[in-house]
């Protein structure tokens, strides 16, 4: 099935969006996306492409766009099934020894909870950070100013995920879903970790998390950005023990 790598901002992405879902068949969608013209669009997944979201349709196909025109995407509760085991959510399997993504990623998937994701990311920060040396209080600080442990955060820049990881950024650090909780804390915080390797001071690559990297070194330190002194330090005094 052919996908769009555009959505056109005109009265029409209604009527478009509303043919796309007339076409999807009835299956349960996993997702649902929200666009800032207002429309909505019920996925059942979706991935990252450069710049581009594509979103996976119910029934098949799939659809693009790119991050600037997402307001945001919320996960939907899986239908109940009645034959399978019954599972306690509340009490999640214990998290195996931190090593690599691929023995986090069916802990993240137990652990971050859609209505209260803040818990899940918490522990997941805790066995990532240390595994790029940096301290899990100060990743922890970091999402929480500029997400708020949403993990579908969408920025008016296009900045995605806990971390806001820009589709560049994303891109340098294989980050294929910005939206999956457990790859943007591992692509956010191996950047970070390259920041403090760099600038050897963590004011400096705060700076740089914000502002870029280009700035600091213009400026040779911290950016005569009043946004950028005022993260820096909104972060520092956020970081617990």
């Amino acid at each position: 099935m052919p996908w769009f790598r555009r959505i056109p901002r005109s009265p029409r992405l209604g009527t478009v969006l509303g043919l796309l879902l007339a076409f999807s068949g009835p299956a349960v969608a996993g997702h649902l996306v929200t666009f800032r013209s207002g429309a909505t669009l019920e996925i059942e997944g979706f991935r990252m492409e450069r710049e581009v979201v594509i979103f996976s349709l119910p029934g098949g196909g799939e659809f693009g766009c790119g991050t600037r025109q997402i307001s945001r995407i919320d996960p939907r509760p899986s239908p109940a099934r009645p034959s399978a085991p019954s599972a306690a959510p509340a009490s999640p399997s214990p998290m195996p020894p931190a090593g690599s993504v691929s023995t986090l990623a069916p802990v993240e998937k137990t652990h971050v909870s859609p209505l209260d994701p803040e818990p899940g990311v918490r522990a997941l920060i805790r066995r990532i950070a240390p595994l790029w040396g940096v301290d899990p209080g100060l990743v922890e600080a970091l999402v929480r100013v500029e997400s708020n442990y949403d993990p579908f955060a969408v920025s008016p820049k296009g900045a995605m995920g806990l971390m806001q990881l820009m589709p560049r950024t994303a891109q340098r650090f294989q980050v294929t879903n910005a939206f999956d909780p457990l790859q943007n804390l591992e692509g956010g915080t191996r950047y970070l970790s390259e920041l403090l390797t760099r600038y050897g001071e963590v004011r400096l690559a705060l700076a740089a998390y914000n502002a870029g990297e280009e700035a600091v070194d213009r400026y040779q330190g911290m950016p005569p950005y009043h946004e950028t002194r005022r993260y820096v330090g909104r972060i520092l005094e956020g970081i617990r023990p």
